[in-house]
């Protein structure tokens, strides 16, 4: 069926989530005034198909929640996965219009071919298989027309639940900063020139590494709201439970070592985790899409996290606050919660020795950080949400998620080793 795009009108997507909101609730209550067990699968069928219509921000939302598979009801889950990459998309038509406009009425001149089915759809863009003029196979990432004016009323709404985060009593600042950094974050995946050029970086950072691939920008083909790259297929990394011990066991190992590389050689992250972003082939070559959004991490952010590291490691409170305070999601001379410290070492230290394997199938970790809200709730007075820190703990929190799905261990320490180093002096 032939999807529209969503009203840009920040009151109209309010009052949609609002409603969606109101039909799960009232879902749930009648459920619990009739005996028997829950029946999720009418929220997940809501959910996934309200946050894949109404793209943007919503739809980013929903893809991260999906990670939390083994955390939510499976129903829930099953459908939020479905936003990884079965995203409903806009008929070709759609795009037709700018994609004349930015080559001009006949793409011949610049394409052999563009596939008007797309194969893949998500919260700013659809991807249109392509073939070029000299033959290359290549991909079409093509911006939804409005999606700019969806992403700001969606940040408008944001701003107006901002307050909400003094309820958790962060300090105000802390809140606005969180909320610029959102906002910058989706400005810069909207801007695809930008993500053409992280995307050159990356593929000339990486260009001799194996088991690693990356899509190429096409720059010459490139226009505004329009990448073009390289075709680079893969299996879907949600199915990749089904490949052989030996392949995820590579996947694994490749997967970590190119999140230390990227960081602390390259100085940027890929954050956008959610294994639609993600391939493999079945030599265990491990395919990286979608560099719309970067983190770029400067040498005290980066020391911060070498500084954490190690605490866990050493299970060293003391370390641990000063890690914290660098990081900046401790407020500043308030109580040191060392009830939490104590339990962040008791489960994490043992994970992070030299030589010891993280077992990836076997350790639910998630589980046992649950077990830490209480810890966490009598800590609120003296926590803060760090906007240096969102995208990256979204990415490794992302990606514990894909080291699970891969259910193998990995030596986790030893491969990171490389890079747990202070950084040098200027």
């Amino acid at each position: 069926m032939e999807r529209t795009p969503a009203a840009p009108s920040a009151l109209g997507r309010f009052l949609r989530l609002a409603g969606t909101g109101t039909r799960i609730a009232g879902n749930l209550l009648g459920q619990q005034l009739r005996p028997g067990a829950t029946d999720w699968q009418p929220v997940g069928d809501l959910l996934g198909s309200v946050l894949g219509e109404m793209k943007g921000p919503v739809l980013k939302l929903g893809q991260l929640a999906s990670q939390w598979e083994d955390v939510l009801p499976a129903p829930v889950a099953q459908a939020l996965a479905q936003l990884q990459n079965r995203v409903p998309a806009l008929p070709f038509e759609a795009l037709l219009p700018h994609l004349e406009a930015v080559y001009g009425e006949d793409l011949g001149h610049f394409f052999r071919s563009v596939e008007a089915q797309p194969f893949a759809a998500a919260s700013l863009g659809q991807v249109h298989r392509a073939v070029g003029l000299d033959g290359q196979a290549l991909v079409l990432k093509v911006q939804y027309p409005g999606i700019a004016e969806i992403c700001a009323a969606d940040m408008r709404q944001l701003r107006r639940l901002l307050p909400l985060g003094r309820l958790f009593r962060a300090p105000a600042a802390q809140l606005e900063g969180v909320y610029r950094e959102l906002e910058a974050a989706i400005a810069d995946e909207l801007d695809y020139a930008a993500e053409m050029q992280r995307l050159c970086r990356f593929t000339a950072f990486f260009a001799d590494w194996p088991g690693l691939r990356l899509p190429v920008p096409q720059v010459e083909l490139c226009r505004p709201g329009v990448l073009v790259l390289t075709d680079e297929p893969g299996l879907p990394f949600a199915e990749v439970g089904q490949a052989s011990l030996e392949v995820r066991q590579r996947l694994a190992v490749t997967l970590v070592r190119w999140l230390g590389a990227q960081a602390f050689e390259l100085g940027l992250l890929h954050a956008d985790p959610h294994p639609g972003n993600f391939a493999y082939t079945e030599a265990g070559e491990l395919v990286v899409y979608d560099f719309g959004s970067v983190q770029a991490l400067g040498a005290p952010l980066r020391e911060a996290y070498v500084q954490l590291f190690r605490a866990l490691q050493a299970q060293d409170s003391a370390q641990l606050e000063n890690a914290f305070q660098a990081l900046g999601t401790r407020q500043p001379s308030s109580t040191v919660p060392n009830g939490l410290y104590r339990r962040l070492h008791g489960l994490l230290g043992p994970l992070l020795q030299p030589g010891e394997n993280w077992d990836f199938a076997e350790t639910p970790i998630h589980q046992q950080l649950m077990a830490l809200m209480p810890n966490v709730l009598g800590a609120l007075g003296s926590l803060q949400p760090s906007p240096s820190t969102l995208l990256v703990n979204r990415t490794l929190e992302g990606h514990y998620w894909n080291l699970c799905r891969l259910a193998v261990a990995v030596p986790v320490a030893d491969l990171l080793e490389p890079w747990m180093v202070p950084e040098p002096v200027a």
